[in-house]
C-alpha cells in the first residue's frame, strides 16, 4: 500500500522532533553527571550551562567531594553508561594525550551489569538463528558466566561439544548511537572553542565510533579470532578458540569452550606443575609474533584473556578489540626499538617523524634534551634490566609535552605491551620484553635490506613518478588556461570566526532588546508624569500599558541570560 506524501512527511517530522528531544534528555542527563562529580567548570566553558535545572545554575553550580580527578571521571563514566564506559577505556591507551594519573583511574573502568533475563535471551536467539532455542543447540545454559554492558556469555552444547554463546543486548546499539551522535557534537564544540595540536576532538569521536560499532558486529570479533587460529595455526602451544558460522550472526557468537586457569592464578598454576617461566615467554614470543610478523595483534591481553590449559598450553579468548598495523608501520616500530636499545637519540627522533604527527611548533631542540634526559635514567643498563612499562610511560611523557600526536593503534600496542610485561614478570621475575622483542625486531629490518624487496620498491617508485610525469603537461596546461581566462579563483577560509560572529550577533540582539525596554520604561514615566491620555483608577493606561510591555520583556531577557549559563 502507498504511504500518502503527507503522512510520510509528517512521520519524517514526528522521528526528528522525538530524536531531539531523546538527545535534549540525554544531553541533560551527561550536564547533570558532570555537575555531580565536578566538572561543572567544563559546562560554563563549553556553553551547556542551558542544559541544567534552574535551581542548579542559581545556587550551586559546582560541587566537588575533594577526590582525585581521575576518580570523579572514572565514577562519572561509569554512571552515565556503555558508550562513555566503553570511550574511557579507548582513552586509557592514550598516554600521548591523557596524563598518568588519569589513565591509572581509567584503566579501573567497570564493564559489569545485570545480565539479561533469560526469555529476552532466548528471544534474540531465535530471532537471529531462525528456530527454537531446543533446535539450535543441544543444551544451554540459562544463567550466563558473565554479563556486559553489551551483552553476555552464557554455556551451551553444540554437537555434543561445549560452546560459549555470546547474546547481544536489544536495543544496546540503538543506544550508543545516540550517545555517539552526542558525542560528535561534543566533539564539535570543543574543536570550534579550543586550538589544540595534541590532539582533534573530532577525529578522535569518529575513531571511537569505528571501533565501538565494530563491537557491536559480532562477526568481526568472529573474523578476527579465525584470522588469529591460521596466523598462529602453525604453534601448537597457543590454542585460540574455534567459531560455530552456523551459530554466529551480528548479535549471536558461538565459538569453543577455553576451560583452564588465568594467567594471574600462580598458585593454581604451581600446584598444577606448570611451568611458570615457560608460559611467560610463550606468551611474550607470541605476542611479538603477532605484532611484528602479522601485523594483528591482541589489543586487550588482560590476565582475564589469556587462559592456561592442564597441560600448559595458552590459550587466547576474546578478540573484540584487536591492533593492525602495516608493513611500513612495522618497520618503523622496529626502529624505534633499535633506537631505544641503543639509546640513540637522533634515531628515536626520526622514527617519530616518520610514524607520528608533529605539532606546527616542535623545538626540536628541547626534543632532543627531553630524550636525552630521558635516556640517561637508563645509562649503562643492561638489556636485562630495562623496563619496557617504565619506558613506553616516559617516551608518551614526553610526545604529550612536545605535541606529538601518536597513530591510534601505536597507543594500542604500547597498552599491549605494558600488560605482556605486567604477566610476564607475575609469573617470572627474571622476565624481560626486550629480550623477546629484539630478535624480532632485527630480522624485520633485515627484511627491509633484501636486495629482491629493495628492487621491487625501486620498481614501484619508478612507476608513480613516471605516472606523475606523463600526467604533468596536461596537469600545467589546465592551469595555464584557468589564469588567462581569468578564472583562477584563491579561496581563504577562516577558521574559529563562525562562532565569534553569532557571539557578537547575539550581544547586539540583548543590547537592542535592552535599550528598548529602557526607551519604553523612560516613555511610560513621562506619560505617567504628563497625566494624558485616557486614566483607570487614576492612572493613565499608555503609561501603565507601557510599564507591563517593559516588564515583560525585560523578565524575558533576564530569563534569556540565566538560560544562556553567563550570569
Amino acid at each position: 500500500m502507498e504511504i500518502p506524501v503527507s503522512e510520510w512527511r509528517g512521520t519524517l517530522v514526528f522521528r526528528g522532533v522525538n530524536r531531539r528531544y531523546q538527545h535534549l534528555r540525554r544531553y541533560r542527563q551527561i550536564a547533570e553527571t558532570l555537575l555531580r562529580h565536578g566538572f561543572g567548570y567544563l559546562l560554563q566553558q563549553l556553553d551547556l550551562v542551558y542544559l541544567l535545572p534552574w535551581r542548579r545554575r542559581l545556587f550551586k553550580l559546582e560541587q566537588d567531594d575533594g577526590s582525585s580527578r581521575g576518580r570523579r571521571l572514572r565514577l562519572a563514566l561509569e554512571e552515565l553508561g556503555p558508550t562513555f564506559v566503553k570511550l574511557g577505556q579507548m582513552l586509557s591507551t592514550r598516554g600521548d594525550m591523557i596524563s598518568s594519573d588519569i589513565i591509572a583511574e581509567l584503566q579501573r573502568l567497570q564493564d559489569e551489569v545485570p545480565g539479561i533475563q533469560f526469555p529476552v535471551v532466548r528471544e534474540q536467539i531465535e530471532v537471529e538463528l531462525g528456530c527454537s532455542l531446543m533446535d539450535a543447540f543441544d543444551g544451554f545454559q540459562e544463567h550466563p558466566i558473565a554479563a556486559a554492558s553489551i551483552g553476555q556469555v552464557h554455556r551451551a552444547i553444540l554437537h555434543g561439544q561445549e560452546v560459549v554463546v555470546k547474546v547481544m543486548r536489544p536495543g544496546i546499539d540503538q543506544v550508543i548511537e545516540t550517545d555517539l551522535e552526542i558525542l560528535h557534537g561534543l566533539a564539535r564544540i570543543v574543536q570550534e572553542r579550543y586550538s589544540t595540536e595534541v590532539f582533534d576532538p573530532v577525529d578522535l569521536i569518529e575513531e571511537f565510533a569505528r571501533e565501538i560499532r565494530r563491537e557491536l558486529d559480532y562477526t568481526i570479533e568472529a573474523r578476527n579470532a579465525a584470522r588469529f587460529r591460521d596466523n598462529l595455526a602453525h604453534d601448537a602451544q597457543v590454542h585460540i578458540p574455534r567459531i560455530f558460522w552456523s551459530h554466529t550472526t551480528g548479535r549471536i557468537l558461538t565459538m569453543e569452550l577455553i576451560q583452564g586457569t588465568k594467567v594471574n592464578q600462580i598458585d593454581t598454576l604451581k600446584a598444577k606443575g606448570i611451568d611458570l617461566q615457560a608460559v611467560a615467554r610463550r606468551g611474550a614470543t607470541s605476542f611479538m609474533e603477532q605484532v611484528m610478523i602479522h601485523g594483528f595483534f591482541h589489543g586487550d591481553p588482560h590476565p582475564g584473556n589469556i587462559l592456561i590449559e592442564d597441560d600448559g598450553t595458552m590459550a587466547l579468548i576474546d578478540f573484540g578489540i584487536v591492533g593492525r598495523l602495516d608493513k611500513t608501520t612495522m618497520e618503523n616500530l622496529a626502529d624505534l626499538f633499535i633506537g631505544i636499545t641503543k639509546q640513540d637519540i637522533p634515531g628515536i627522533i626520526e622514527s617519530l617523524r616518520v610514524m607520528a604527527v608533529f605539532a606546527s611548533k616542535v623545538d626540536l631542540v628541547e626534543l632532543e634534551r627531553d630524550l636525552d634526559d630521558m635516556m640517561f635514567r637508563y645509562y649503562g643498563k643492561v638489556l636485562a634490566d630495562l623496563s619496557m612499562s617504565a619506558i613506553i610511560e616516559d617516551l608518551l611523557n614526553v610526545t604529550r609535552k612536545h605535541g606529538i600526536r601518536l597513530p591510534s593503534d601505536f597507543a594500542l600496542l604500547a597498552k599491549a605491551l605494558l600488560l605482556i610485561e605486567g604477566v610476564g614478570r607475575t609469573l617470572d621475575e627474571t622476565f624481560n620484553i626486550f629480550e623477546i622483542a629484539e630478535p624480532f625486531a632485527r630480522d624485520l629490518l633485515k627484511e627491509r635490506y633484501r636486495p629482491d624487496r629493495i628492487a621491487q620498491k625501486a620498481l614501484q617508485s619508478s612507476w608513480k613518478y613516471g605516472q606523475l610525469l606523463m600526467h604533468l603537461p596536461a596537469k600545467l596546461d589546465t592551469t595555464l588556461d584557468l589564469v588567462n581566462q581569468d578564472r583562477l579563483q584563491v579561496i581563504f577560509r577562516h577558521k574559529g570566526l563562525e562562532e565569534l560572529m553569532v557571539r557578537l550577533d547575539i550581544a547586539s540582539n540583548r543590547l537592542s532588546f535592552a535599550l528598548i525596554v529602557a526607551a519604553l520604561v523612560i516613555g511610560s514615566s513621562f506619560m505617567v508624569q504628563s497625566s494624558r491620555g485616557p486614566a483607570l483608577f487614576g492612572l493613565p493606561v499608555l503609561g501603565v500599558a507601557g510599564f507591563l510591555i517593559a516588564a515583560f520583556f525585560g523578565i524575558w531577557l533576564i530569563i534569556a541570560i540565566v538560560r544562556s549559563g553567563r550570569i
